[in-house]
């Protein structure tokens, strides 16, 4: 199980509490500890199974959102989804779920992360411009 409390690091390597609000077998909601009321940041783990037997599939969604208000009041949120489908059949190992999350750490972070923070954020820069 997850602790109450987990500390993470952003892109420049600062760390970022995020405190348990709620949690049930369906998963949990940890609230960004310094945001306010007004622009709360969010981390969800949700699970969940569809089919059954050798057919199952588990699927695990990571979701970080944060909410900043515009200039004009509104309310603007972010929304970064991690969602894994890890099939029961055997084939497919965590090891190998494990290794595909490395390769999406590596290709969002240029190379992983250092003691200050991400490795470089040209290929996540890249992205978000639409490239592919």
């Amino acid at each position: 199980m997850l602790a109450n409390t987990i500390t993470l690091d952003d892109a420049s390597g600062d760390e970022t509490d995020y405190i348990l609000i709620s949690q049930d077998s369906g998963g949990s909601i940890r609230r960004h500890s310094i945001d306010s009321l007004a622009e709360p940041g969010f981390l969800n783990i949700k699970h969940s199974v569809s089919g059954a037997g050798a057919d199952a599939v588990d699927r695990h969604l990571v979701q970080f959102t944060r909410t900043l208000l515009s200039t004009s009041g509104k309310a603007r949120t972010g929304i970064v989804n991690l969602t894994i489908n890890f099939p029961r059949d055997a084939v497919v190992t965590q090891q190998i779920m494990i290794d595909l999350v490395a390769n999406l750490v590596d290709l969002v972070s240029d190379g992983g992360f250092t003691v200050t923070g991400m490795a470089g954020t040209n290929n996540i820069v890249a992205v978000l411009r639409g490239e592919s």
